[in-house]
């Protein structure tokens, strides 16, 4: 997956819905700021995605694929990047068991689904820096379980990793702010 950043810029969206003139205006809604692309059924999404595609909207109900089969299926795939279910179909239990990341219903103007997509943006971002901050907490701990405390203090590369862990929990607490700021209370409400 790419890294999405802060800013919209750097987004791509893929927007999947059979409904094409509504996917053109998902698309149009994101069209200043985001790179878009549209697929009007299952198959063509499957065949769309990569680890180019940042944030996916995805439709529930489609002939042919639906999107809980085309969810599914990326997941068997492993490609992990957030998933909205943008969708006319009130969530029932049949959800319990769906890998997405938020579930939005139509109708859905401009500003939510802006505001639906940085957000899905930002917790791709806040995942990738979490698993950079546990990487480098991970081998900073292998060196001190491995070296002596002396050794350490005149390791540069130890001086170094110290460093890249302080840094990469900024990072993480950061993009954490500014989803809490964003959205406080989605995902935030368990915790």
């Amino acid at each position: 997956m790419s890294d999405p950043t802060t800013t919209s810029d750097s987004v791509s969206v893929l927007i999947v819905d059979d409904e094409q003139g509504l996917a053109d205006l998902y698309a149009l809604y994101l069209d200043e700021g985001y790179d878009t692309r549209t697929a009007y059924d299952g198959e063509s999404a499957l065949d769309m995605i990569d680890d180019t595609v940042d944030v996916i909207l995805l439709d529930r109900r489609m002939p042919g694929l639906s999107g809980d089969e085309v969810l599914a299926e990326l997941r068997n795939q492993e490609f992990d990047q957030p998933v909205g279910m943008l969708t006319a179909v009130d969530p029932g239990d049949d959800i319990l068991e769906m890998n997405f990341d938020d579930y939005f219903l139509k109708p859905i103007d401009e500003e939510e689904l802006r505001a639906a997509v940085d957000t899905l943006a930002k917790r791709a971002q806040y995942d990738t820096d979490f698993r950079e901050y546990f990487a480098a907490v991970s081998k900073k701990a292998a060196m001190e379980a491995n070296s002596s405390k002396q050794d350490l203090t005149e390791s540069e590369a130890y001086q170094q990793l110290e460093q890249e862990v302080e840094a990469a929990k900024a990072d993480a607490d950061t993009t954490f702010d500014e989803l809490k700021r964003e959205d406080p209370t989605a995902g935030f409400r368990d915790l």
